[in-house]
């Protein structure tokens, strides 16, 4: 579908949007924490992905995974200076964004099982360092102020947490 709007296929763009649309918005405003923010953002990704889908390569990975790139780019662009509130990851919110992931999956409906495995296999503060960071879009300084450690701690955790992931969905 991607290849198609990059032919200027707006009928292609339609769909992709009603597709994708709930999940990028959500990426939006899961980072910025703000409705019109999220849709300011989200409408500016999206209008970037059609003037921009003639870049996307199937060589170098999924066209879900160059939109959520996109997204996050533009999010992360505006977010403020210094976020306003803290970022609770409490069980039901790790739950949340364990339901979201699988939704996302949605292309390898197995992934979401494995994914909660592997996750679960983690030390805490790394799972929450992770989640935080990839899911929330924490930057390493946030979380470092948000766990009380120092960023070259934060950096460790993500890096042993991400090296697990990798290995552990990989078997």
């Amino acid at each position: 579908m991607l290849r198609s709007v990059a032919k200027g296929d707006r009928a292609a763009f339609r769909r992709l949007y009603e597709q994708v649309g709930p999940t990028l918005f959500g990426i939006c405003s899961r980072i910025l924490r703000d409705r019109n923010a999220a849709e300011d953002a989200f409408q500016e990704a999206m209008l970037r992905i059609w003037q921009k889908s003639y870049l996307y390569d199937p060589a170098k990975g999924g066209a879900m995974s160059w939109m959520v790139t996109v997204v996050r780019r533009v999010a992360l662009d505006r977010l403020p200076a210094q976020r306003t509130g803290p970022v609770l990851l409490t069980d039901e919110s790790v739950a949340a964004v364990l339901e979201a992931l699988s939704n996302q999956a949605s292309h390898d409906p197995a992934l979401a099982p494995d994914l909660r495995k592997c996750l679960g296999l983690l030390e805490q503060n790394h799972r929450q360092a992770v989640l935080l960071a990839y899911y929330y879009g924490l930057s390493y300084e946030e979380l470092a102020a948000h766990s009380a450690v120092p960023v070259g701690t934060i950096r460790t955790w993500i890096h042993r947490a991400v090296e697990k992931l990798q290995l552990c969905l990989s078997q």
